[in-house]
């Protein structure tokens, strides 16, 4: 029986592994002050990787190429239903409005420790959250009016 599950889906899993036992040599071969990062990229990397190795090798056995048929007729149903965009559609919406607030919150924050001298160079964190709370807010406004055009 014939898979839609190609070969080109394993390659760039095969890449990430790659690329993440590079950070893992790099960080076990240079002593930096980077090495945590590079440590932390390894498992970013490594992990999403090693799972869609295992995914696609679970669903190219041949005994499982009928309910592989079935999961993908599933997963293209549950893509089109209505109630369940509308709800990924407003669970953004909450998402984007609570990283909003969290932002504005953490500029006030760091403000204020930076105020008592507790945290040193809080004022380029408070630019940054700033320019990122700015750019949050007008990603929100342009991609609601190119949507609302489109629709």
């Amino acid at each position: 029986m014939k898979h839609d599950l190609k070969r080109s889906y394993l390659w760039p899993a095969l890449g990430m592994i790659a690329l993440s036992l590079i950070f893992l040599a790099a960080g076990l071969l240079w002593d930096t002050p980077l090495g945590s990062i590079l440590f932390g990229c390894f498992g970013a990397f490594f992990g999403p990787g090693l799972m869609q190795v295992c995914k696609y090798f679970k669903w190219t056995r041949l005994e499982t190429a009928d309910s592989y048929q079935r999961y993908l007729e599933q997963e293209q149903i549950e893509l089109r239903d209505e109630r369940k965009s509308m709800l990924r559609d407003r669970s953004g919406r909450y998402a984007w409005l609570l990283g909003m607030a969290l932002c504005a919150l953490s500029i006030v924050v760091f403000g204020v420790l930076g105020a008592l001298e507790i945290v040193e160079n809080a004022r380029l964190v408070i630019l940054f959250l700033g320019a990122y709370l700015i750019v949050q807010y007008g990603a929100g406004v342009y991609f609601y009016r190119r949507l609302e055009k489109k629709y």
